[in-house]
């Protein structure tokens, strides 16, 4: 499997490759969330990766912001490490970015904020590809512009919620009724015998 990124797909990905993942979790979840109503499915996220040599899967988050215990269990089990500074979770993945720059292949930034394009240009003057994979909505055309190849993360990699899962239902109960009305309206007697009658007293 291979990452598709519809803007710049023809850079195609090698298997051969190592690959960082950094991920600003506010900006993703926080996106995710406004524009779709649901959460990120991260196991989905990764495994779009491909069959590329994953060395480190970082998720920044502030020490303030609340991370479940059973959400850092996933977590680990995707071999992935937390960071949780005070503040400024993004000083702390463009430090992390640039001091791994020299052992990767590929840092993948996971999220649209444009305050990333200084690293984005850095990482790619030490000869690092970048590929951006954020929500659409809310990532500038520059930045997107800027990655080498951009992966949009749209309805498909988030977790499908009780919502959606019900509505092919309701569909189906509104199509029946309809057709009920229907059948109703056909069986009402014609008019022309009544019509008929009244000629005939006449």
């Amino acid at each position: 499997m291979s990452p598709v990124g519809t803007e710049k797909a023809a850079t195609k990905p090698l298997v051969f490759q190592k690959v960082g993942v950094f991920v600003d979790a506010e900006n993703i979840e926080m996106s995710s969330l406004n524009i779709y109503g649901g959460r990120v499915d991260y196991k989905k996220i990764i495994e779009h990766v491909g069959d590329r040599e994953i060395t480190r899967i970082l998720y920044y988050k502030p020490s303030y912001k609340d991370v479940s215990p059973t959400f850092e269990t996933f977590w680990k089990s995707l071999g992935g490490e937390l960071r949780r500074p005070e503040k400024n979770a993004d000083s702390f993945l463009i430090v992390d970015a640039v001091t791994m720059a020299e052992k990767l292949d590929v840092a993948i930034i996971l999220g649209g904020d444009k305050d990333y394009l200084p690293l984005v240009w850095y990482l790619k003057s030490r000869g690092c590809r970048v590929e951006v994979w954020s929500i659409p909505e809310t990532t500038s055309d520059q930045f997107k512009e800027a990655a080498d190849i951009y992966v949009p993360l749209t309805e498909t990699f988030l977790i499908p919620s009780e919502k959606n899962k019900s509505k092919p239902t309701h569909r189906r109960t509104k199509s029946t009724k309809s057709g009920a009305s229907k059948k109703t309206t056909k069986k009402e007697s014609p008019k022309p015998s009544q019509s008929y009658k009244r000629d005939t007293k006449k």
